[in-house]
């Protein structure tokens, strides 16, 4: 049976977001760590791996696990929306039931990118390797006090529109196309 949440949030949806967040995690700490490190041109030795590669890692695992669970959310409240009559019609499918595969993938992950920011922005410092003196709840309060809680915030959604929008759509031709070839129903992710 489905629960929703004050009548609105499927907390399948809620739950299985999360779960994909924290998978998404587990794979993107480690990799995340030589990435910045390289970004920032840190040096990286056998000792900084052994003593660093976890840094941020609790801040990496929070921020995916809303992130990811926030887009699944977005993804679900856009479909009740587009089926309540509240979503401009050239935002929806033909079938006008659903966003189209763009917006749906442009609009949902920048509401998701909107509400965890902060939290990339303080990730994204952890794992430079130039703030390991201080804490994440340091990072957050002089984030705050120098007003800059959602710096990169123009550049990050630009990117999320366009790479988020257009996997969505490349995603929708390709699961349509390998549906009909196999000769299977189609069941959408929400």
């Amino acid at each position: 049976p489905s629960y929703k949440i004050a009548g609105v949030l499927d907390y399948q949806v809620l739950l299985a977001g999360l779960a994909g967040g924290v998978g998404r995690g587990l794979v993107e700490i480690p990799t995340d760590f030589f990435k910045i490190r390289r970004q920032v041109e840190q040096q990286v030795s056998w000792q900084t791996i052994r003593s660093q590669l976890l840094d941020g890692t609790g801040i990496t695992m929070g921020r995916n696990s809303l992130l990811f669970m926030s887009f699944m959310i977005w993804i679900d409240l856009a479909k009740q929306a587009c089926q309540a009559g509240w979503v401009p019609s050239s935002l929806m499918t033909s079938e006008q039931d659903n966003l189209s595969p763009f917006a749906k993938g442009a609009l949902c992950s920048n509401l998701a990118w909107l509400s965890i920011w902060p939290f990339d922005v303080i990730k994204t410092q952890r794992q430079s390797g130039l703030y390991s003196d201080q804490s994440t709840a340091t990072l957050f309060r002089n984030m705050v006090k120098s007003g800059q809680l959602f710096r990169g915030l123009v550049p990050g959604l630009i990117r999320s529109t366009i790479s988020n929008g257009s996997s969505m759509a490349v995603y929708e031709m390709v699961h349509i196309y390998l549906s009909k070839k196999m000769g299977v129903a189609r069941s959408d992710m929400v």
